[in-house]
């Protein structure tokens, strides 16, 4: 499986220069294969477009990426499967050095209306900043990245995404009490909630 991770060195040599566009391109393993990366079976890809027509109109329609979906076919499982999504809240690097993270996770929300996602967003917006202002504050800084997004392709999902400066950050993060507060807040306008983590592959890049 290997041999599909590799197709993405190309593909990110080519987006660095001629897709000034594409803001973050930035890639994580499964934890389940965290002892042998060459054996997995997906890979979780984070992306940041200055607008849809640069996803599709640039990125998805240029040779690199061509030559790069011509050649997966015989080593992934799955094609690809995209989800659209718009920032609402968050930060990408407080530090501005953009440090590569020990661990990653995506968590995925599906709340019971949209009005309910609407009552989830507010209280994660006010989340994301308490993070971020406690983050900015610290000497020894440990949440890399938190991102809060609302769907693009429906009216009642949200997603976050977090970068940890390794495992033990990530667990004492979850159980802090403004996280868990949360949790408790929204829980009535949650239907399923949904993580994964990912370690960094050593591709792609993240803007500020």
């Amino acid at each position: 499986m290997w041999q599909w991770q590799t197709a993405y060195d190309e593909l990110a040599t080519y987006v660095w220069n001629p897709e000034p566009t594409t803001l973050t391109y930035y890639f994580g393993i499964p934890l389940d294969y965290a002892d042998d990366f060459s054996k997995t079976t997906s890979m979780f890809a984070f992306e940041v477009y200055g607008s849809r027509e640069d996803l599709y109109g640039t990125h998805l329609s240029s040779p690199a990426m061509a030559r790069f979906l011509a050649a997966i076919p015989a080593f992934s499982t799955t094609g690809l499967d995209l989800s659209h999504c718009r920032c609402v809240s968050g930060y990408v690097d407080p530090t501005g050095d953009k440090p590569e993270c020990g661990i990653m996770q995506d968590t995925r929300i599906v709340c019971i209306s949209p009005s309910a996602r609407g009552k989830t967003l507010a209280s994660l917006q006010k989340l994301a900043e308490r993070v971020e202002r406690t983050e900015r504050a610290a000497i020894r800084k440990s949440v890399y990245t938190y991102q809060v997004f609302e769907s693009l392709d429906d009216e009642i999902s949200a997603r976050i995404f977090a970068r940890f400066s390794d495992r033990e950050a990530m667990e004492r993060f979850l159980r802090r009490e403004e996280v868990v507060g949360f949790w408790m807040g929204v829980k009535e306008e949650v239907k399923s909630m949904e993580c994964r983590g990912y370690l960094p592959n050593g591709k792609g890049w993240l803007h500020c």
